[in-house]
Order: C-alpha cells, then sequence, then structure tokens
C-alpha cells in the first residue's frame, strides 16, 4: 500500500532525524544527560521542517512513473502549459476509486480522498490520438512505453481505455507517463483540464534528463490555455 505525502515526508523527517542524532553521539560518545537533550531537539526541529516544505508545495515522488526525486508545485500559469509539462492531476473519479481499492493511490486530497499524480501532458485540443494494441500515438507519433497491459502487477485484470482514433475537445488533456506500468490515459482516457491541480517543476530528480516521451512527438509544443471560471 501508499502512504500520503504528509506521512511519507513524516516517516523521512524522523528516520533522517533519528540517524543524525545517532551519528552526532556515536562521533562525540557524548553520555551526559544535558547534551543527549540538545541533540534530541533536532528530531521535532528536522519533522518541522519536512512538514513545511510540503507546505509550501514540494512533491516528493518516489515512483518510476517520473523521474524520481523533488518537485515544486505551482499554479498553472495563465499562459497554459506545454507538451512535455509535468502537472498534478486528480485522477478521475472511477479511476481513482479503483486505484485507491487496489492500493495504486494513497489517501490526499482529491475528490476521491486520492493524491495527486505526476503526469506528463502528451496531447491536448486538437489533437489526434489514437489507442491501439501498439500502445499511444499522438498526431501520428507512437509514444514510447505507453501501451496498456491487460492485467496489474498483481495479476488483476486492467481495462484499458479502447482503441479508439480521436480529436481531443477543448478543455481535454492527454496525460501519459513514459513507463509500461504507469496508470494515466491510457486507462482513464481524456481528463479534463479543471482535474489538472497545479504544473510542476523539478527541483532535484534522477536521472537528471527528463524523459517524457520521444521528442519527435511535439512534447515541446505549447498546449490549451487555463480558463479558470469554475476551476482553482
Amino acid at each position: 500500500m501508499f502512504v500520503s505525502q504528509a506521512v511519507l515526508v513524516l516517516l523521512l523527517s524522523l528516520a533522517f532525524a533519528l540517524f543524525a542524532i545517532a551519528s552526532f553521539a556515536s562521533s562525540t560518545q557524548v553520555r551526559t544527560s544535558k547534551r543527549t537533550l540538545r541533540v534530541m531537539a533536532f528530531a521535532p526541529a528536522i519533522v518541522v521542517i519536512g512538514c513545511a516544505a510540503v507546505a509550501s508545495g514540494l512533491r516528493f515522488n518516489f515512483t518510476p512513473s517520473v523521474p524520481l526525486g523533488i518537485y515544486r508545485l505551482a499554479p498553472i500559469p495563465q499562459s497554459g502549459v506545454q507538451r512535455g509539462s509535468f502537472v498534478a492531476v486528480c485522477a478521475p473519479l472511477d479511476a481513482a476509486e479503483l486505484g485507491r481499492r487496489r492500493g495504486y493511490l494513497a489517501a490526499g486530497p482529491c475528490p476521491a480522498d486520492t493524491e495527486l499524480l505526476l503526469k506528463v501532458v502528451a496531447a491536448a485540443t486538437g489533437d489526434s490520438v489514437v489507442v491501439s494494441a501498439s500502445g499511444v500515438a499522438v498526431n501520428g507519433c507512437l509514444l514510447t512505453h505507453s501501451r496498456a497491459r491487460s492485467r496489474d502487477a498483481a495479476g488483476r485484470r486492467l481495462s484499458p481505455w479502447p482503441h479508439v482514433h480521436l480529436e481531443l475537445r477543448r478543455g481535454e488533456l492527454w496525460l501519459y507517463a513514459a513507463n509500461d506500468r504507469s496508470w494515466d490515459s491510457r486507462y482513464w482516457g481524456p481528463v479534463s483540464i479543471g482535474d489538472i491541480k497545479a504544473e510542476g517543476t523539478p527541483l532535484l530528480v534522477f536521472p537528471s534528463v527528463f524523459h517524457r516521451g520521444d521528442p519527435r512527438c511535439g512534447l515541446n509544443d505549447l498546449v490549451l490555455p487555463v480558463h479558470r471560471s469554475g476551476h482553482e
């Protein structure tokens, strides 16, 4: 099962604090109660710093769908997002409920009480999307690692999006991650731009070269501007 960002950061902060305390005590060989209390004071400070980092919009990603590391989440600019941009999205309700039941998703702020997911914008309004047995093609370009699976890692049946050729309507996005087991639009279909809650900027990620899909697929072109009526 996955854990929420808040719990994850709390656990990591506590682990780091305990490691720091143990290292300090081992290196100094100090055993006095006064010094021990002083060292122990670092633990809550580290936890507070970790929680403040999450509150300030930092996102820690430990899943393989997008590069591992730290991202900063910020409001989507009025000019819109670009193909290839990382975004934080709430999965559509049906997909979120399934993901929660199966343990794909941790608890979080989305309507289905699930976490925000980091994905890449692969297509937007007016783009041609073809879903086939080979994977997902955008404007005639096949996205790498985009073929849907019929079963998940635990052998449970999945329901990929039907094999179709569609043109995205206004306000629709196709989300993607260059990973064979990404939980994205290959199962959900197009998502509403209203489900996009933030744009993600990589701050410290591994590997440092981001694999957002084949650049020949136009993933760096400007896509639909955001219209905020009714959306946060």
